[in-house]
């Protein structure tokens, strides 16, 4: 339902939110992974646009902020910005991340699936199309201000800081799986290539555990990280959420790179075959047991 009411390409309906929202919005994110729902009351720059409720399916509880004003009556929502979604009793420190639905297709649903499936702390799907305004982006001018994974001027990279700061707070261990989808032609003979956000080799870790388990509960299918073959050259180096969780400065994303691996991000590409969840939640439950 939120896909169906997203912007499409070239809309040209996506409002950048500006500093104020974007600070708002991460006090509600907090909150939101501390546990609290109901009595959560959201601020005057995100209430017009914005619902925030507990939502119950198979008896699992949930609390869901997602955007709810199509004021024009177009079949729209206004702004562009996006869902964040808790789980209220999580088995797994994950958080399933889809930057690019409808671009990616099927990588909303595939998210939401693998989320409710691995019973992980938190889902956050973009808001639009990435294309959905062609005004280039001030982060990265290579691409359009909608893209959630190359522009901090969004509502996904708040998002992802205030995970950090939640985690880092804390101090439990967590990962972010970030699942795009690559063309049939891209990266000949590989089905799924995953990295840390960095073109060098992973040492054996979490991301090498998955390959296996993945691997292992499909067993057709050709996965891959850096240094493998066959070679894939999508490795995510450019991801804004991808460097700030790798340890670059939130205000040094869009230009500086990585340099070395936190393991608290992983970069997924994956051909239109591999992206049902129901090819993913076994693997990935298999890779970070419940807690």
């Amino acid at each position: 339902c939120i896909v169906d009411h997203m912007p499409g390409a070239d809309a040209q309906s996506f409002v950048a939110p500006n500093s104020t929202v974007q600070s708002d919005w991460r006090k509600v994110v907090r909150t939101m992974l501390s546990g609290t729902c109901a009595n959560t009351p959201l601020s005057k720059s995100l209430r017009t646009n914005y619902v925030i409720s507990p939502f119950t399916e198979n008896g699992r509880n949930y609390c869901v902020l997602m955007e709810s004003l199509d004021k024009d009556n177009n079949g729209l929502v206004d702004k562009g910005w996006g869902t964040f979604i808790t789980a209220m009793q999580p088995l797994r420190e994950l958080s399933i991340q889809a930057p690019h639905p409808i671009a990616d297709a099927m990588t909303a649903g595939e998210g939401i699936g693998i989320f409710t499936g691995t019973r992980s702390r938190s889902f956050l799907l973009a808001g639009t199309h990435r294309d959905s305004d062609t005004t280039v982006s001030t982060c990265q001018t290579a691409y359009s201000r909608p893209d959630a994974g190359h522009n901090t001027g969004t509502l996904f990279e708040p998002a992802v800081a205030e995970l950090l700061a939640f985690y880092n707070s804390n101090g439990k261990p967590w990962t972010g799986l970030q699942f795009h989808g690559m063309s049939d032609t891209s990266c000949d003979g590989v089905d799924v290539h995953m990295t840390y956000g960095l073109t060098t080799p992973s040492l054996a870790s979490d991301i090498h555990t998955l390959k296996a388990n993945l691997a292992w509960y499909n067993p057709a299918w050709s996965v891959t990280v850096p240094g493998d073959q066959p070679a894939c050259s999508l490795n995510g180096t450019l991801n804004v959420q991808g460097r700030l969780l790798n340890n670059v400065p939130l205000t040094s994303v869009c230009t500086t790179s990585a340099t070395a691996a936190s393991k608290r991000f992983i970069h997924i590409e994956q051909k239109a075959l591999m992206r049902d969840p129901q090819n993913w939640v076994s693997a990935i439950n298999a890779t970070w047991p419940a807690q």
